[in-house]
C-alpha cells in the first residue's frame, strides 16, 4: 500500500518538476523572486560609472538586473566583487557597497565623497569682504552656537588657504 502512494506522489511531482521547468515561464512563474524587479542606483553627484562584478555597465542614474550582480556562474578570479557595486568618478572616493536586501528591493542611493570637487563645495567667488571680516564672522557664528567648534576650525583654514 506505501509503494502504491509513493509512486503516485512521485510520478506527481515528476510531472509538477516537468511542468514548471517548460519553456512557458517554468519554475519563475512558480517561485517569482526579487531579481525580477531592477535595482535603482543613485548618485550624488550623477553620472557616476557604476561597475558590476568588475566591468562597467553605465552611469547613474541607472536600473540594474539583479542577474548582473549575482550571477549563478562567474570566474573564481571575480569572487571579490560577487554581489557588490562600485561606483567611480574623477575627483571622488570610490563607493563600494554589497547588495544587500534592502538595497535590492529600495535601491542604492549614494552620496559621494568628492572633497573640494564636490560643485556643492567647490570654492565660489569672496565679495568684497577682508580677511580679517570673514574671520570675526566665523567667530560671530561660533559665539551664537550656529557653528560647532570643529566647523569653526575649518572654516578659519579655508580662509587662511586663500591668502
Amino acid at each position: 500500500m506505501f509503494l502504491k502512494h509513493s509512486g503516485k506522489a512521485l510520478a506527481l511531482f515528476n510531472m509538477l518538476l516537468v511542468t514548471a521547468c517548460s519553456s512557458t515561464g517554468g519554475a519563475s512563474n512558480l517561485f517569482p523572486s526579487a531579481g525580477d524587479n531592477p535595482i535603482k542606483i543613485e548618485s550624488t553627484p550623477p553620472g557616476a560609472e557604476v561597475y558590476v562584478m568588475g566591468e562597467k555597465i553605465g552611469v547613474t542614474p541607472i536600473n540594474i538586473n539583479h542577474k548582473d550582480v549575482f550571477p549563478n556562474t562567474y570566474p573564481r578570479e571575480k569572487e571579490s566583487v560577487y554581489g557588490r557595486v562600485t561606483l567611480k568618478k574623477a575627483g571622488c572616493a570610490d563607493f563600494t557597497r554589497t547588495v544587500s536586501v534592502e538595497i535590492g528591493s529600495a535601491g542604492l542611493r549614494a552620496q559621494l565623497d568628492c572633497g573640494d570637487l564636490n560643485p556643492a563645495s567647490s570654492k565660489v567667488p569672496r565679495s568684497s569682504e577682508t580677511i580679517e571680516q570673514r574671520l570675526d564672522k566665523i567667530k560671530d557664528l561660533l559665539s551664537k552656537g550656529l557653528i560647532t567648534e570643529e566647523e569653526a576650525k575649518k572654516a578659519r583654514e579655508r580662509v587662511l588657504n586663500d591668502l
